[in-house]
């Protein structure tokens, strides 16, 4: 089941472009909207039906309380549905590399035989539509980035089996070719891969609510405090600088808080963070940014104990040090997008609203959502907060991850 919505699709031209290489029709995608006879995804489970978890380790609760039998993933262990059979790596690039380990011994028993790799049951759509994957999730397998052993060992598996040439500067004699984090990366995988990283980058037209949207995971995170028993944490990954969503804005500043508490208030939040990731336009130098932002009015109740959480926040982020690596975000003084220079950084971190937030640049461009959402958890030191006193240190015991899109 493909868990993004059919009407945002169009958020992940990545992925549009992907399926059409290899050539699998949007209309035989099924959604959670558009499962047959009315059924809801709820209703699943009371059909009988058992689940393979792909890139997440937990049933989403639109789900219910489901059978799992298989998890095959890349981010940390959560420790439920015990009796799954698992395949979680941690660090692994992209979780399609993993899905191609779990059955490549099958894979390749079925080439072994007298027809070789013809009589592979590895449809070369499927193999290519995999290598998509791994590359979009790898920025192209790039050395040194995301990709590790199992990425290239997986990649190298999928590739003769491909639509891609098989023919490389790379290939043996017997047809296997070896895609190494030393080795050029095969020309039309190469190709194909700067085309899927274009579109996925290509985000000039979506407003700032899209860009929160379209790479979004939610998080509850359960506390011992009675003021606030759960957080409700968004996270949004956007591939554009601070600084040309500002731009974007007719009001600068000012309509993009707007933005933002319109977005907390739709997904009912309590803490949002913006996670950016992009080049500079000079010398392409890739650079990320970290915002976070925390509004009274759901869970937390007031103004004041919105700024004390957005308060210890800050103080665990920052104290992660090197990974993340947060610096003074340097753009404050550079934009003139409002008549008072200082007026941004105000309906940032001002209460205005009810909301408490910073912004910062990552000097670490590695560390991802993978590594932020877990700081956000473990790092933070919040407690029940009132007017005249702090009490009863709190620290989540767990949190829940729902991928929306």
């Amino acid at each position: 089941m493909f868990m993004t919505p059919k009407s945002l699709m169009h958020l992940r031209p990545e992925n549009i472009l992907a399926l059409k290489h290899a050539n699998i029709p949007s209309e035989v995608l099924i959604h959670p909207e558009t499962l047959p006879n009315g059924l809801t995804t709820k209703d699943l489970t009371t059909q009988g039906v058992h689940f393979a978890l792909v890139d997440m380790n937990r049933l989403l609760p639109n789900f219910g309380a489901g059978t799992v039998d298989l998890i095959i993933d890349h981010h940390e262990d959560e420790g439920v549905h015990p009796d799954a059979e698992r395949l979680i790596q941690v660090p692994t690039g992209s979780c399609a590399s993993l899905v191609t380990k779990y059955f490549r011994s099958q894979w390749t028993a079925a080439t072994s035989g007298p027809a070789g790799k013809s009589g592979s049951p590895v449809p070369p759509e499927l193999a290519s539509f995999l290598l998509s994957a791994m590359v979009i999730d790898t920025a192209g397998l790039k050395s040194g980035g995301k990709a590790v052993g199992t990425d290239y060992e997986s990649a190298s598996f999928l590739y003769p089996l491909s639509t891609f040439p098989a023919s490389t500067p790379d290939t043996s004699d017997d047809g296997d070719i070896s895609i190494t984090s030393a080795s050029p990366i095969p020309q039309a995988l190469t190709d194909f891969s700067n085309q899927l990283l274009e579109q996925k980058f290509d985000v000039s037209d979506l407003s700032t609510h899209d860009l929160l949207l379209r790479d979004y995971k939610e998080y509850i995170l359960p506390t011992s405090s009675t003021s606030f028993p759960s957080l409700q944490v968004g996270l949004s990954t956007v591939p554009m600088a601070l600084k040309k969503s500002l731009e974007k804005e007719s009001e600068g500043w000012s309509s993009y808080m707007k933005a933002l508490d319109g977005y907390m208030h739709e997904k009912n939040l309590d803490v949002e963070g913006v996670l950016t990731t992009f080049k500079t336009d000079k010398k392409g130098k890739h650079k990320r940014e970290l915002l976070i932002l925390v509004r009274s009015g759901g869970s937390i109740k007031t103004s004041e104990e919105a700024k004390r959480v957005r308060d210890e926040l800050v103080e665990g982020l920052e104290a992660s040090g090197d990974v993340l690596e947060l610096e003074v975000w340097g753009e404050k003084k550079s934009l003139k997008l409002n008549k008072n220079a200082q007026e941004g950084e105000e309906l940032l971190d001002s209460g205005f609203g009810g909301r408490w937030g910073k912004v910062w640049l990552q000097g670490n461009d590695k560390a991802t959502r993978k590594q932020v959402a877990p700081l956000v958890v473990s790092q933070s030191d919040l407690r029940d907060f009132h007017a005249d006193t702090c009490s009863e240190t709190w620290l989540p015991s767990s949190y829940r991850r729902y991928d929306i899109i």
